[in-house]
């Protein structure tokens, strides 16, 4: 019985952002567990490349753009319409320094209204679609499992003074969206909980993408196991909230930063 908490075999999983840094991994932790995995982006050529890269015959690429109900409401029907079913979500898609909105860079007080709108459009508006379309979809099922994807700069904010002259920012918006979804997660899932459907959300700390010299040396003054994360230690932490192994967590959100948020 015990070995079985992890298990996954027979669930069929959604991520999105799936051309991104941390959805691969996303899926080959739920894959490698026995989940049927639809890897989702609006860039739908990078998300296949993703898949063709992680070589997992039940992973698909699938296109999605976030911020459509409509494209929500479409996907989701042909996953059910498919397989029978939709059990786990992971509200992965998000702007990041990797893909950046054309002031993401800029500093507070110039910081633009469409960018503001834009990130918030997908990492806040997003998420909730996510959360509402196919939370919709597992109480029919009288079961699932919602994952969003938070971030340490949802729970505190930015140390400003880790910034300056490293060429990497952290705007306002980002912060605020993300501390929006932290929010969204305990409103779903106390909404949610008597439905069958589990909401909860991951926090990542600052993840290791090839960064070097000033920032690097920076963060890891200031984080206590005194290096950032790699991609893959999300793995654990994302089967953990997809199975049955957190049956009774509602609504909580899961810190994986190597205790950036513990001073």
């Amino acid at each position: 019985m015990e070995n079985k908490l992890f298990d996954l075999t027979g669930k069929v999983a959604l991520v999105t952002g799936g051309a991104g840094l941390l959805a691969s991994e996303h899926a080959i932790a739920l894959a490698s567990h026995g989940a049927k995995v639809y890897l989702a982006d609006i860039n739908l050529k990078k998300c296949q490349e993703k898949v063709d890269e992680i070589r997992y015959e039940d992973v698909f690429a699938a296109c999605l753009d976030v911020t459509s109900k409509n494209n929500w409401q479409e996907l989701v029907n042909k996953i059910v319409a498919k397989e029978g079913s939709l059990d786990i979500l992971v509200n992965n898609a998000g702007f990041t320094n990797q893909t950046k909105t054309s002031s993401y860079d800029k500093t507070f007080e110039n910081f633009s209204l469409e960018d503001w709108n834009a990130i918030m459009d997908v990492n806040l508006t997003g998420t909730f679609l996510g959360c509402q379309i196919t939370g919709n979809q597992m109480i029919k099922q009288k079961k699932g499992s919602i994952i969003n994807i938070a971030s340490l700069y949802g729970v505190v904010s930015p140390n400003h003074k880790m910034y300056p002259g490293t060429g990497i920012v952290q705007p306002v918006a980002y912060t605020v969206s993300k501390h929006g979804v932290v929010a969204l997660t305990k409103y779903a899932a106390t909404w949610l909980a008597e439905k069958g459907v589990r909401v909860n959300s991951l926090t990542p700390g600052g993840i290791y993408d090839g960064h070097d010299g000033l920032f690097l040396e920076r963060f890891k003054n200031l984080n206590p196991i005194g290096r950032m994360s790699d991609k893959n230690e999300l793995r654990g932490g994302i089967v953990f909230l997809a199975s049955d192994a957190s049956s009774h967590v509602i609504g909580h959100n899961l810190i994986i930063d190597g205790g950036w948020t513990a001073w």
